[in-house]
Formats: structure tokens, sequence, C-alpha cells
């Protein structure tokens, strides 16, 4: 049943990109689970399918998750008359999730970190991870970004796709939220892209690559930068750097949290972060947020103060 939903409902209504996140869910499901008749399915039973996916290493929002998806699999199949009783995973309550606190790189680390990756990373994954320091973009809108994407002269850059990566291939297609967005770049990154490009048009002629999909990010060979491939580049720089562990994720949190601490307003990094309202960006970094709360107090106290009269 759950094969017939990937196919007749999610591959039919929702985008590339959550059909084969799916799929990846659905091949994983516990055999004890596939094999229970769907009117025989209880709370309990969900449940327990919960527990084990928090027994082996999950963390309790990737749970939730996962839940919310199963959710949405039992009410399809009680729309279509496959499921007559009341949703058994609606019944099980959510995992705390607690305040959620993504690991990022100061200014100094950050420096360190790119600068380092000059040195370990070939032209395209540098280029990939500047893009993400600098604009805040998801990976797979890193390395689907096109040459004819980017406005040297407006200083600016149109994000408006996404790569999807199968075992079959790779694909391209529109952005998380299926939003274009335009974000600000600065002359520091402009700089830097004006030179990876003139490095990668020299790879062109030396090695006989092409370039037919104007990707601004190439691998070896001329190839399509995979994430896999970001991926283990990114963790090597940053054992080579020295500093503290962060994922390739966070590298995007790092930029979002730098913003905040500068006093940006949450609205502005919503729409450069691609987020689909302002309270998701606040939900995701009210733990940043926090932490700026004593200073924006005594940036109050000092406004009142200043403004008194002497007797």
């Amino acid at each position: 049943m759950l094969d017939g939903w990937l196919e007749f409902y999610i591959k039919t209504t929702m985008a590339k990109t959550t059909y084969h996140s799916y799929t990846s869910l659905v091949e994983n499901v516990p055999g004890w689970f596939k094999r229970l008749n769907m009117d025989n399915v209880k709370p309990q039973h969900c449940l327990r399918l919960l527990r084990e996916y928090l027994d082996s290493g999950l963390q309790p929002n990737t749970v939730n998750i996962r839940r919310s998806v199963y959710v949405g699999f039992f009410s399809w199949a009680r729309r279509l008359g496959y499921y007559k009783g009341d949703n058994p995973m609606a019944a099980v309550e959510k995992l705390s999730e607690g305040l959620k606190e993504y690991k990022t790189l100061t200014p100094d680390e950050l420096r360190c970190y790119l600068e380092t990756a000059d040195e370990t990373m070939a032209n395209g994954y540098r280029t990939a991870v500047h893009l993400i320091a600098y604009t805040g973009m998801r990976a797979r809108e890193a390395t689907s970004l096109r040459w004819s994407d980017i406005d040297f002269d407006r200083k600016q850059i149109t994000i408006a796709r996404t790569a999807i990566e199968t075992k079959g291939g790779y694909s391209f297609e529109q952005t998380k939220g299926k939003k274009v967005r335009v974000v600000t770049i600065p002359d520091q990154l402009i700089r830097f892209l004006e030179k990876s490009r003139l490095r990668q048009k020299y790879d062109m002629v030396k090695f006989g690559w092409r370039n037919d999909e104007d990707l601004v990010c190439l691998g070896i060979k001329g190839a399509y930068v995979w994430y896999s491939g970001l991926r283990r580049r990114h963790t090597l720089t940053v054992k080579t750097a020295e500093i503290p562990e962060i994922t390739m994720r966070e590298l995007r949190h790092t930029h979002a949290t730098l913003l905040i601490k500068a006093g940006v307003h949450a609205k502005v990094i919503q729409e450069r972060l691609g987020h689909a309202d302002a309270k998701t960006t606040m939900d995701i970094y009210a733990h940043v947020l926090h932490t700026t709360q004593g200073d924006t107090a005594e940036l109050f106290s000092t406004m009142i103060e200043d403004v008194k009269k002497p007797l």
C-alpha cells in the first residue's frame, strides 16, 4: 500500500524532491510494519515504529517529520477507503524536540574555512562553498547555479532551481517551495566568482571540457558536482582548518546566524534563505535570538540614558 501511495499520489501531486525523499523513507520501513494488514495497524504499532527510528539514532525532529509523513499516508488511505478506522499515527503524540541548536562558525573561523578551501578543494567545489557561505543558499542550489543566474553588474544572484540526485543520475527542478528568489552579493564574492569563471574557462580549454549546462560549479573532468563529493571535501577542509566540526547545512546556518547577530531583520534573512515565511526563520534561529536579547536590553537602556538631561 505504501508503494501505491508513492506512485499514485505523491509522485503525481508533490514536487520531485518530495517524491524522492519519501521513496527513500518507504524503502527503509521495517519489514514487520510493512507486513501488517492495514486494518490491523494500531497506535501501539505506530509508537513502536517511531521508537525504533529514535533508537536507531535519528533525532526527535527527524522522527517527527516521519510521523507527519505517515499521518498523511493513513489520511490518504482512509479517503480512498483502504482504511476505515481513525488515523493510528495521528493518535501518537509528537516527540519533544527541545530547542534545536545548530553549530555555527565565528567570522574568524569562517574566514579560515574559506581560505583553507582554496587549498583543499578544486575550483568547482570551493566555488560551491563560497556561494553557500556568502548567500546562505542550499548546497544543491549552489551546484545547480548557472552563470546566467549571476548579474555581476547589479551584484545579485537569481536562485531559481535545485538539483535532484538519484541513483540514475541528476536533474534540475524548481527550488524548495517553488519560489524564485534574488539575493545580493558583496564585492568580495564578485571578485571570487570572476576568478572562478576565468579558471573554469582555462580548464575547459586545457582539458577539453564542455559546459553545455552553463554550470558555475564544475567538478572533476568538467562533471556535475555531486553532493556526496562536496560533503567529503567539506569534511576534509574542516579538519585541515582545525575549526569546530560543522555540516554542510550548518555552513548555511552560519550565514544566517551572523546576519542575525549583525542586526539584520528576520524578514530579510527569510528571503535570502528561501524560507516559506519569517516565522519559520524565527523558529529555526530562536536560540540565536535568545542570546542577543541581553545586547538588545543594554542597547535600549543606553538609548534612554543618553536622552536624560542633567538637572
